[in-house]
C-alpha cells in the first residue's frame, strides 16, 4: 500500500493518520517534521510526516516541505518561494521571475506569494499558500512524491483554530522561543499607563541601585561618560533633568556645581530626603520634564543632563526644545539613553538554554528597530514603559533646535571592566553598546 498517493476519502486519511501516530509511538527514531508539527496545530485533521530532510537541525523537515526543483535555472529552491504552473506543468521560483506579495492569514503565514510562470506568465501561489489552498501538485495528481508521506487536503478550512500574529512559529518569534528573554507589549495607546505611575510603582525598587552610586552599568560605564562629557566647573549651574533619587545631582555638587534637580515621580521624594540628611544645596523640584518653562527663564543654567530618562518622556520632541529655551548661548546638554538599536525593545536578548550563566549562550535579536509605539516592558513585578525612538529621531531633534553635537558615545566594556566584571562584560558589554550617550551646544539661530 503507497502512502504517497492521492487520499481521496476520509476513511483512508483516517487510517494513514493512525499508522503515522502507531509508528511514532513505537519508533524512538522518529523525528516529526517542523511544518507538519507547527501546522498541525492549527488544522487538526493535518497528518505529521516523518522527517527525512535536515533531520539533525532546528527545523527537520518532510519530502513535502522539503525543496522543489525550478524548471528554469535548474537550482533547488525552499517550498515557500516556488510554484507550479497546472497548464505548463512547470516549476518557477523566486529568483526567475518578479513575484507579487498577496497580505492574506493563512496557517502560520499571514501573506503569501505568487509567482508568474516562466512560459505562459500566469501567476501561481508559491507552495505553502497552494498547499492550504489545494492546489499543490501532490494535491492535485499533476505529481507524485518520491517518499511516503500523507498528503493533507483542505477540506475542513472553516474549522482551522484561530491564531494571533506574529505566529510563534515565525523566524523571530522561533529563535526567542528558545531561551530566556525579557517580555514586552506594544502599545497602540496609553490608556490605563503613564509614565509618572508605572515610575511611581518602580520607584521603591530603583531606589535601592543607586543609594551607592548606580548599578555596575551606570557606575562603570555610563556616569563616567557623562561626567567627562559635562565637564563641570566651579559653580556652574547645571539642570538635572528627570533626577530621579538624585544620584547625578548629588555627583555634580560634589564636582562644585550649583545642581537643581526635577522629576515627577515619587523618586524625587527618595532624593529630598537625601538631601535633607546630608544638606549638598541641592534645590530638587517636583516638576514634569515636558514642563520646565514653567518654572525655569530664557537661558537659565549653564549645563543641562538627562541621564537615563529621555527615553522613558512620551514628548521628548517637547522636552529638547524647552532644554534648548532654558539653556545658555554656548550651553552644554548632555543625555544617555538605552542604545536604540541595541537595548530594549528594540533589540532583546536571551539565553540557550534559558538557565545557562555563560554569555556565549547569551544571544540578541532585532525586533523592529522603527516601531516607536510605547511599549511595557516586563522585567520588574510592575512593569516599565518605554518609549523607543530611533537614533535619528533624537538627533533631528537637537539639530531642528539649534543644539550642535558635539560627540556621541557608545561605551564599550574595557579589558579591566572585562577582568574585573566578567559575568557582565566578557562576551556581552565589549562586543555590544547597551547605550548611547550624546553630547550638543546650544548655537544661535543662523
Amino acid at each position: 500500500m503507497e502512502c504517497g498517493c492521492y487520499l481521496k476519502n476520509l476513511s483512508d486519511r483516517v487510517f494513514f493518520i493512525l499508522l503515522f501516530f502507531l509508528l511514532f509511538m513505537s519508533s524512538s527514531e522518529y523525528t516529526p517534521c517542523f511544518y507538519c508539527s507547527e501546522y498541525s496545530k492549527i488544522a487538526q485533521d493535518y497528518p505529521v510526516n516523518f522527517a527525512t530532510k535536515d533531520v539533525d537541525s532546528f527545523t527537520p523537515r518532510c519530502f513535502l516541505h522539503w525543496e522543489y526543483e525550478c524548471s528554469k535555472c535548474g537550482k533547488d529552491i525552499h517550498f515557500n518561494g516556488i510554484s507550479w504552473c497546472p497548464t505548463c506543468k512547470k516549476f518557477t521560483c523566486l529568483s526567475c521571475a518578479n513575484e507579487q506579495m498577496h497580505q492574506e492569514r493563512f496557517l502560520t503565514y499571514d501573506y503569501y506569494y505568487s509567482i508568474p510562470c516562466q512560459e505562459c506568465g500566469n501567476f501561481n501561489p508559491a507552495l505553502d499558500y497552494a498547499e492550504y489552498n489545494g492546489t499543490h501538485p501532490y494535491q492535485i495528481g499533476d505529481l507524485q512524491p518520491d517518499e511516503e508521506i500523507v498528503i493533507w487536503m483542505p477540506i475542513y478550512k472553516n474549522q482551522l483554530k484561530s491564531q494571533e500574529f506574529p505566529h510563534k512559529a515565525w523566524g523571530v518569534e522561533r529563535i526567542l522561543a528558545l531561551g530566556r528573554r525579557v517580555r514586552f507589549t506594544r502599545l497602540d495607546a496609553l490608556g490605563e499607563y503613564s509614565p509618572k505611575k508605572t515610575w511611581d510603582a518602580n520607584a521603591p525598587v530603583w531606589e535601592p541601585l543607586f543609594r551607592d552610586g548606580g548599578d555596575y552599568h551606570h557606575k562603570y560605564k555610563i556616569l563616567p561618560e557623562v561626567f567627562r562629557l559635562l565637564d563641570i566647573h566651579e559653580n556652574e549651574t547645571i539642570l538635572d533633568v528627570a533626577c530621579g533619587e538624585g544620584n547625578v545631582a548629588r555627583a555634580l555638587t560634589k564636582q562644585g556645581g550649583q545642581v537643581t534637580g526635577i522629576d515627577f515621580s515619587k523618586l524625587l521624594d527618595f532624593a529630598i530626603e537625601r538631601e535633607n540628611e546630608e544638606k549638598l544645596g541641592i534645590q530638587y523640584l517636583k516638576l514634569n520634564a515636558e514642563k520646565l518653562t514653567e518654572r525655569f527663564a530664557k537661558e537659565s543654567f549653564d549645563k543641562v543632563v538627562c541621564n537615563m530618562a529621555l527615553m522613558d518622556i512620551e514628548n521628548y520632541e517637547t522636552t529638547i526644545e524647552q532644554i534648548a529655551h532654558i539653556l545658555k548661548e554656548d550651553g552644554i546638554f548632555v543625555f544617555s539613553i538605552t542604545h536604540p538599536a541595541f537595548a530594549w525593545p528594540t533589540c532583546t536578548s536571551f539565553r540557550v538554554p534559558g538557565d545557562s550563566q555563560r554569555n556565549e549562550d547569551k544571544l540578541r535579536v532585532v525586533v523592529d528597530y522603527f516601531d516607536e509605539r510605547p511599549t511595557l516592558v516586563h522585567y520588574w513585578d510592575n512593569p516599565g514603559l518605554y518609549f523607543p525612538r530611533t537614533i535619528s529621531s533624537y538627533l533631528n531633534e537637537l539639530i531642528k533646535n539649534n543644539l550642535v553635537i558635539m560627540e556621541v558615545c557608545e561605551p564599550k566594556a574595557s579589558e579591566e571592566l572585562v577582568k574585573k566584571f566578567p559575568r557582565e562584560a566578557y562576551k556581552d558589554d565589549d562586543i555590544f553598546p547597551d547605550f548611547l550617550i550624546v553630547k550638543a551646544m546650544k548655537k544661535s539661530k543662523l
